[in-house]
């Protein structure tokens, strides 16, 4: 029963610090998708209306492509899946301790 109640106490942990590190991940993901810088261009076509760029007000314009969100995307169900097996091993948990606080209050 003990060694049951330390692999899933383990369980918990571990699905914790995998938590944590994707947490960072998606926060480091976020940021760089976010990301832009303003550029500022004169126009040299005078014929189409003007736009933002034509007016000399900054656009912006994103540093990064698409596979900043699948990468985020995938980060994401990750930290779900994470949840999940943490929710698991506390189930687990719950029910040996049950089990265990059974098993003493019959013999006490």
């Amino acid at each position: 029963m003990i060694k049951a109640l330390n692999t899933a106490a383990t369980g918990m942990l571990e699905a914790e610090r995998r938590a944590t590190d994707i947490a960072k991940e998606i926060l480091r993901l976020s940021g760089e998708a976010a990301s832009f810088k303003l550029d500022v261009t004169e126009a040299s076509d005078t014929t189409s209306p003007p736009s933002a760029a034509a007016t000399g007000a900054p656009v912006a314009r994103s540093t990064g492509g698409n596979a900043g969100y699948s990468d985020l995307l995938q980060q994401m169900v990750d930290l779900k899946a994470e949840e999940q097996t943490f929710k698991a091993n506390a189930k687990a948990f719950k029910r040996i301790d049950d089990t265990l606080g059974s098993l003493l209050d019959d013999k006490g």
